[in-house]
């Protein structure tokens, strides 16, 4: 491939950066005319969701800036590079600089998948205060290599797109299997602050034997990296109400450990202290985990297994509805950070149904749990081999003759014995060319059709965990395919 090298300034025709307006009321309107970004809007690879909230014209007419449509969103204050492609004209705060790309010289999801793979190249030429900030000049001022051909271009974003595509569909996968778990909690015990199931209503206290507290010394910046080392866990390891091991900070080698409380598979951990959104945020332990200490902004609740389920209680804490008895017992200055004492979460009340039913409930979710396992695996995965290809793409490696390739490849199969597929099954370009090629038995001849069979049959016997592909009905086709899992 012919690459040509210029900076981000020399192929963008605008470059703006965002302002959020200065009156509320041009915010979050009902009957406003353009959408409005932040940086937690950034949740998906690749096109931006569109924006619930909306500013006015007059929020327009007074210096809100417009980004025009097809840009390129990144942030440039805080966590420098996130990115996503805007399909309308849209706005946003000024911790987000849109990226307008001449399309004569590359396409905009071209540029939108470099930022991606080039992140930590943006955040080098950022500024190294407490808050990072890439200005504009900076930011214009960045090397990008490209191909020349804009076919080119348009075949790497092809590849590109289809991984990312599967990615979005086991993401999509595992937030379908949670919302089963939430469904199946209020369709078993109704909606616990109206209880109208008539469930016993009893204090915490009741069902929690003890609450244990963390202890928090001062640790380095980083995170362990070896599972063997001691570690605190962070306020974030469980603000998501899902148990984030990975929130931690590597305790310093000479301290010695005061309070040795930590993360045991089957702990109810609960974040007494932390910000207003997150105060209250309660997370169950699925696996074994060594060596992760428990801070003292979480709770380590001693639940009482004859009476109450830990993941019962998981539930009911993180329910949207009784999230809010939660917060109404959290105390603290308006400046400071929320807390919740033992003595008030103690005397919370809460629903207790009958142990039997709490325990079927919790059956249902760890049996869910362990397919949200299995869909991780295979996201985990596919996010590593679009990450390899990604990054084969902007260095020139990425072969786009794969047909020609996967051939040579089938041509080396055995058909009488089982095969090492490891160079098809670990390349997404080479996977996906012979899913669809198999689907349209689009091969030149009948033996090598043979070998592309026996390649599918070998791949479909695999091991769940293990298994790259599946077969699947198609509708429109009327037939079964094969489909990446």
């Amino acid at each position: 491939m012919d690459f040509i090298t210029l900076t981000i300034g020399e192929i963008s025709t605008s470059i703006k950066t965002g302002k959020t307006p200065a009156t509320k009321d041009s915010l979050n309107f009902e009957n406003g005319d353009v959408e409005w970004y932040t940086p937690s809007d950034f949740n998906t690879p690749k096109i931006l969701e569109s924006s619930q909230r909306k500013i006015t014209k007059y929020a327009i007419e007074n210096g809100a800036v417009v980004h025009e449509k097809n840009s390129i969103l990144i942030t440039c204050i805080g966590d420098i590079g996130n990115a996503g492609l805007i399909e309308n004209d849209s706005s946003s705060n000024q911790q987000i600089t849109s990226v307008k790309v001449n399309e004569n010289i590359v396409i905009p999801e071209f540029f939108l998948y470099w930022v991606k793979a080039n992140k930590t190249k943006l955040q080098n030429y950022s500024n190294k205060a407490v808050i990072a900030i890439l200005n504009n000049r900076k930011l214009k001022s960045i090397p990008i290599s490209i191909p020349k051909d804009l076919q080119i271009q348009y075949k790497i974003v092809t590849i590109l797109n289809k991984t990312s595509g599967l990615i979005q569909k086991r993401k999509r996968s595992i937030e379908l299997l949670e919302q089963l778990n939430n469904s199946q909690f209020l369709e078993m015990f109704g909606d616990p602050v109206f209880n109208k199931k008539d469930w016993e209503v009893n204090t915490l206290k009741k069902v929690i034997n003890k609450i244990d507290a963390g202890w928090s010394p001062v640790c380095e910046k980083e995170s362990r990296t070896l599972n063997d080392e001691w570690a605190v866990l962070k306020q974030g390891a469980v603000s998501r109400r899902v148990f984030n091991p990975e929130e931690n900070k590597l305790l310093p080698k000479n301290i010695e450990i005061k309070k040795s409380i930590t993360a045991q598979k089957g702990d109810l951990l609960f974040s007494r202290k932390n910000s207003k959104e997150y105060v209250g945020s309660t997370a169950y332990v699925y696996e074994e985990y060594v060596k992760l200490l428990l801070p003292d902004t979480i709770f380590n609740l001693r639940y009482d297994r004859e009476i109450i389920s830990p993941i019962y209680l998981e539930y009911l804490f993180n329910d949207n509805n009784f999230r809010i008895v939660i917060q109404s017992i959290r105390s603290g200055a308006a400046s400071s950070m929320p807390n919740i004492s033992q003595s008030k979460l103690l005397d919370l009340e809460i629903p207790v149904p009958d142990i039997d039913l709490q325990n079927r409930f919790e059956k249902i979710v760890l049996e869910i749990y362990e397919k949200k396992k299995k869909v991780n695996d295979s996201l985990m995965l596919l996010e590593e081999l679009f990450q390899s290809t990604i990054q084969r793409a902007f260095n020139g490696q990425l072969n786009f003759n794969v047909s020609v390739e996967v051939d040579a490849l089938l041509n080396e199969i055995n058909i009488e014995e089982k095969n090492d597929l490891s160079l098809i099954t670990q390349d997404i370009a080479y996977l996906q060319n012979f899913v669809d090629r198999l689907n349209e038995q689009d091969f030149e001849n009948q033996e090598l059709y043979d070998k592309a069979k026996h390649v599918a049959f070998q791949l479909l016997k695999e091991k769940e965990e293990n298994r790259r592909i599946e077969q699947e009905y198609s509708e429109s086709a009327k037939s079964i395919k094969v489909v990446i899992k």
